[in-house]
């Protein structure tokens, strides 16, 4: 009888969780090394910076990260940069019940200086083993995979 664990679709599986693994391990590292902040911590700034006002609701930036924490929820993280200076919370103006997470300048600034080597990492590690002639087949994989239309990346 065949050993349901030791076929090609889950070895397949296997390497992609290896993988991932492993990248998020080595770009955390050399944010962690270069600019004394976390890939969660920059995924935070990134989110934000792309927000509308550059701010969300704690429930909104929690759907939208996408680094998993270790480290517990999206409230202590945010208690952590907030006393960093990276954001801070605001109360809605309309609902006393919402607050926001809001990028600071200092935030932005911590964003602009990761930026640069965030980019060449995820190439040096990610982007040179991916072929050209690899791309549309790749990107039409996880768009079936996140439900998204391969051309635009939207669901």
């Amino acid at each position: 009888m065949d050993d349901p664990l030791n076929t090609d679709e889950v070895k397949i599986w296997k390497m992609f969780l290896r993988a991932h693994a492993a990248l998020m391990r080595t770009l955390g590292a050399e944010i962690q090394n270069a600019h004394g902040i976390s890939l969660r911590w920059l995924d935070v700034l990134v989110q934000l910076s792309l927000a509308d006002r550059k701010r969300m609701t704690h429930s909104r930036l929690n759907e939208r990260l996408l680094v998993d924490g270790a480290g517990g929820g999206v409230t202590r993280l945010i208690d952590r940069m907030a006393k960093e200076g990276l954001v801070v919370r605001r109360a809605s103006r309309k609902d006393r019940r919402t607050s926001y997470i809001v990028l600071t300048k200092i935030g932005e600034d911590a964003l602009a200086a990761a930026t640069p080597d965030t980019l060449a990492d995820v190439q040096e590690h990610f982007l040179r083993h991916l072929r050209k002639e690899e791309m549309s087949t790749i990107r039409g994989f996880l768009s079936r995979i996140l439900g998204e239309d391969a051309k635009t990346g939207e669901a």
